[in-house]
């Protein structure tokens, strides 16, 4: 059992809070976030442990880990599909995923039915929740002609049966310009609580691009009276990297437009979108960094409890030790160059901003986020080491949990 050593009092608060570290050789171990002792340990796949954005924990425990498989499918063996793994709180099991892809000759052309879907775990602990795209592709001599592709959602037990459909959408007939249909035509894909799904989740239209991603149209998806419904968005919203249960508050991520081996073409924005829009960060009007093909960029973000602030992990593509290019359209100075330098020197770097004034509330240096635990307190990954950081007092308390990284951290 590992110990903490303790600076500060604990507020009570934390105790609300489920803490979970990924750990080899296919561990999940729940921690105490107040003493940081080991609680309890979930033997998961290990697999997770390469790919761990695939794994999802609810705020009850519950742990969904689902390999990723998306459109098209030609590499994928669907007589021998992957499952996904799911661990309802008592008992592990696997879960069909509905693979499914049939070819038939049209002449010239051949036809191509495939579809795929992605389990999400709810927050009520009882129901799984499917999202799928299933595509209509015409194809010649392996080039993708044109697809047709129908997105959508529904609700089934833990065992995947007893299936309540929620929400579809029919794309329009897409020419496939490039000869690949994920180049140019759009999949849904889905933003959703990480404590669970209740009654909110946004789908958008996603182009992977050959060039570099496009978001098209978004919708939100909201239950009410037992009934969804979705509704289109003014404009699509692109990396959800926050949001509440019921979506009335988000924060998005704008990342840049960069391609082609450049990093550095636009400026990345993050934004929290409560019916208005409020830039939390702006890369070009902190880094000044127009000129040198370094972007920075937040990782992540959490909103605090009581939707006051947004705490952030601001990242660069570049390290400090790296050699700097130009631009694209660049022109070499020295004193923006320096300053690039400087701030390349303190990340990761934890910002926590306030959403009433804009003001800044704490930078940390070397530091990435993993959550709120009070309205004061968050929990920060310092030195491959757990810490919590107050913004009141600014006084740390530290652990002796070392993590290899935050991607293997759920605070729930």
């Amino acid at each position: 059992m590992l110990a903490a050593v303790l600076l500060v009092a604990v507020p009570l608060f934390a105790q609300g809070k489920r803490l979970w570290v990924l750990r080899p050789p296919g561990e999940l171990v729940e921690y105490d976030p107040t003493t940081f002792a080991t609680k309890q340990t979930i033997k998961v796949p290990a697999e997770s442990l390469q790919s761990p954005q695939n794994l999802f924990v609810n705020r009850l425990g519950q742990v969904l880990f689902s390999p990723a498989v998306s459109l098209p499918l030609a590499d994928t063996d669907v007589a021998s599909p992957p499952k996904a793994w799911l661990w309802d709180g008592h008992t592990a099991s696997t879960l069909d995923l509905g693979l499914s892809r049939s070819v038939a000759t049209t002449g010239s052309n051949q036809e191509v039915t495939e579809s795929a879907a992605i389990p999400y775990l709810s927050s009520d602990g009882a129901h799984l929740f499917w999202f799928g795209n299933q595509a209509h592709r015409l194809t010649r001599d392996e080039i993708d002609l044109s697809t047709i592709t129908t997105w959508q959602a529904w609700r089934t037990d833990l065992t995947g049966a007893n299936r309540e459909d929620t929400a579809t959408a029919k794309f329009p007939d897409c020419r496939c310009a490039t000869g690949s249909c994920e180049e140019t035509c759009p999949y849904g894909v889905i933003s959703a609580p990480d404590s669970g799904i209740d009654n909110f989740f946004l789908m958008t239209q996603f182009v992977a691009g050959n060039v570099g991603a496009v978001y098209k149209e978004s919708s939100r998806c909201q239950q009410q009276a037992g009934k969804w419904s979705c509704t289109s968005m003014a404009d699509p919203v692109h990396r959800v990297l926050d949001t509440t249960s019921d979506g009335s508050v988000f924060v998005e991520a704008i990342p840049d437009t960069g391609c082609c081996g450049w990093a550095n073409q636009s400026d990345d924005l993050t934004l929290v979108r409560d019916g208005t829009k409020r830039t939390v960060f702006d890369e070009l009007a902190v880094y000044k960094n127009p000129d040198y093909d370094v972007s920075f960029y937040t990782e992540n973000a959490r909103l605090s409890p009581s939707l006051r602030s947004v705490a952030m992990t601001i990242t660069a593509t570049s390290a400090a030790n790296q050699p700097i290019q130009l631009s694209k359209d660049g022109q070499a100075n020295p004193e923006e160059s320096l300053a690039i330098r400087k701030a390349l020197a303190e990340l990761p770097l934890v910002e926590v901003k306030s959403l009433e004034d804009s003001r800044s509330l704490a930078r940390i240096p070397h530091a990435t986020l993993i959550g709120w635990l009070t309205e004061d307190e968050i929990l920060i990954l310092e030195g491959h080491l757990l810490t919590t950081y107050n913004l009141s007092t600014k006084a740390r308390r530290k652990s002796t949990v070392r993590v290899a990284d935050a991607a293997h951290l759920f605070l729930r």
